[in-house]
């Protein structure tokens, strides 16, 4: 049992109690798949505000409880892998743990009582923390792996530890310093540096994992190096909940390779996003819709294109979910669930209202508690935006849709999904979906198939049906994903 600290010098603000486990996932580069879980620590007050660490380790560190948040955090999340056995979750330790003689004592008894597998639990420890006390980290690096345990070198820059001494520690795998993988694609000294630092880690068999990589840029520079694995806001931002799902890489741009009835069962809370062609054309170029992008908890493949480019990608994803589809199931599976009330923003004048009629008759309750047609500058007016919050807060919802367009409904909940967190509790942003009929599609004909692209011939009928301006903006499209193609 550990003992609950006495934090004096902490005040009344704190709470230890107060202390939540959040989770940002590492994915291979190249399989997209989840390899660990990154566990992150959190502090919500006594208001429900949650902050960050920044906020309360100053505090921590000086009331002397870092080695018993150490333990409370192994242990809670000991106990989250006793629940979820096929998760694979990493800690990060603090500096005082290198001089901490019973650690791995102490890891092995919480192990052992849970009865949970210590190749589940990767430790983290800072190069600074390593070199503060070298020979005590090669001990405590040594007992961590006797047990079971991975260990990873966190935030390596060559600062204060040699490539010697690195290869003395034995670590299983090496995460590069956030400042290494900033623009890889410039000839620094800092690109320099991290190329080396890769390529020493093939050589030494201990995995690169790039961390912080919150850029499309950095994300499509990293697959042209020997990077093993990556975390990131551009890959997934942290959550409240671990994740297990595989993404598939198109263009730079991870999509989650879920299916719908999946996503209907995980989805209790997050933002969700519908990629298209469209989407990922205008993300290589637009710095403002790329950062929007990058606060969806979910990605979900919107588009045929999309579905058959990851098939001739050779990373497949299980299924096309399309908005629309999406909606009807996601008011059809929560039918009965009272906690889900739902606010429509369409842009179409009167369709909102006409969904929320007919999503209201087909449910037999009114699950649609109201529904509004913004101005058409609502993502750049404030007034009208203060006006949608206002109206979405008294309508009691807990479920925000958004039929308005992109990049435009994007943009917009990245502006305002803080203010409307407090009660909303998932956002659908499905494009047009509320107004748009599907294009029937045309049967390919002989000899395509056999060249791997009937899918796309599908899309040269459906852009016969939309006109000069679909094929020309999905003509660069088929060239970058042959590219990529070829490339891997």
């Amino acid at each position: 049992m550990l003992a609950q600290p006495i934090l004096s010098s902490l005040s009344s603000a704190i709470n230890p109690h107060g202390f939540e486990l959040w989770y940002q996932p590492v994915y291979g580069v190249s399989s997209g798949n989840v390899l660990q879980n990154e566990v992150l620590l959190r502090w919500r007050d006594s208001q429900g505000l949650l902050h960050l660490p920044k906020d309360f380790m100053p505090l921590v560190r000086g009331a002397e409880a870092e080695s018993w948040l150490d333990r409370y955090v192994t242990q809670q999340a000991i106990a989250q892998l006793k629940e979820q056995p096929h998760l694979q979750l990493s800690i990060n330790l603090s500096q005082r743990i290198v001089e901490d003689r019973f650690i791995a004592e102490d890891i092995y008894d919480l192990l052992a009582k849970d009865g949970v597998h210590a190749h589940q639990l990767h430790f983290e420890i800072s190069e600074a923390s390593l070199a503060h006390n070298f020979q005590d980290a090669v001990a405590l690096i040594r007992d961590l792996k006797d047990l079971g345990c991975a260990v990873i070198l966190d935030n390596f820059a060559n600062r204060h530890l040699t490539f010697l001494q690195w290869e003395k520690l034995a670590v299983d795998a090496v995460k590069l310093d956030p400042a290494l993988s900033g623009d890889l694609q410039q000839d620094s000294p800092q690109t320099r540096l991290a190329t080396a630092i890769i390529d020493t880690s093939v050589s030494l068999g201990q995995p690169a994992i790039a961390k912080s990589v919150d850029a499309y840029s950095t994300f499509r520079h990293l697959l042209n190096l020997s990077v093993d694995s990556a975390q990131g806001y551009h890959l997934q931002p942290p959550s409240h909940h671990p994740w297990i799902r595989s993404k598939v890489e198109i263009l730079g741009v991870p999509i989650d390779n879920i299916t719908q009835e999946d996503l209907l069962k995980e989805l209790k809370s997050g933002i969700v996003f519908s990629p298209t062609v469209d989407h990922l054309m205008q993300l290589r170029h637009d710095q403002a819709f790329h950062e929007a992008y990058n606060i969806a908890d979910y990605k979900i493949c919107d588009s045929q294109t999309l579905y058959f480019s990851s098939q001739f990608l050779g990373s497949p994803l299980q299924e096309k979910i399309s908005s629309s589809d999406l909606l009807t199931a996601f008011y059809t599976y929560h039918q009965d669930n009272p906690d889900i009330k739902i606010y429509l923003l369409a842009a179409a004048p009167g369709v909102a209202a006409e969904a929320q009629q007919h999503i209201n008759t087909v449910v037999g309750r009114e699950m649609v508690v109201g529904a509004y047609t913004p101005a058409p500058d609502f993502d750049e007016n404030p007034q009208e935006g203060a006006a949608i919050l206002e109206r979405i807060h008294r309508s009691g919802a807990t479920v925000l849709v958004m039929s308005m367009g992109s990049p435009q409904q994007e943009q917009w909940i990245y502006r305002y999904h803080k203010q409307l967190s407090d009660s909303i509790k998932i956002i659908l942003a499905l494009g047009t979906s509320l107004d748009i009929a599907p294009v029937a599609q045309e049967p390919a004909p002989q000899g395509v198939s056999s060249l791997n692209l009937a899918q796309w011939f599908n899309l040269m009928g459906k852009a016969g049906h939309l006109g000069k301006r679909y094929l020309m903006k999905h003509l660069p499209f088929m060239w970058l994903i042959l590219n990529q193609r070829l490339r891997h």
